[in-house]
């Protein structure tokens, strides 16, 4: 009487394919590569940050004019505590669109799954 419970508790692991792995190195170098271009028109002084995992979220808080970047950053990485973090973030962007004279309300673009977030990051990057 009890194997049927325990067959019924095993579940499958997702398998991660090549193309998996391809996909989400597109979209990061997608990603770095039009925060590198959002970085350059704000004159952000090292650019470059948007191609290093933790040094592009700096990079976002510090061209947001986030006096504690550092810590903003650093508290992003702690669970629970990232949530504060996420919406510092976004004031971070808001003040990021202003500085590019673009509508603070493309942010809602981020609802909108991968295809809104390349589209925010575009548009800024190239409108």
């Amino acid at each position: 009487m009890l194997l049927p419970f325990v067959l019924a508790q095993q579940t499958a692991q997702p398998e991660i394919t090549a193309a998996d792995i391809l996909l989400y190195i597109v979209i990061y170098v997608v990603f770095a590569f039009l925060l590198q271009r959002i970085l350059t028109k704000l004159n952000f002084a090292n650019p470059w940050y948007a191609w290093i995992p933790f040094l592009n979220a700096y990079a976002i808080f510090k061209a947001g004019d986030e006096p504690n970047a550092v810590l903003w950053t650093i508290l992003s990485i702690i669970p629970c505590i990232n949530i504060v973090a996420v919406i510092m973030q976004i004031i971070a962007w808001t003040r990021i669109c202003r500085k590019l004279g673009k509508s603070p309300w493309l942010l809602l673009l981020w609802l909108i799954p991968l295809l809104g977030a390349f589209g925010f990051l575009g548009y800024l990057a190239y409108g």
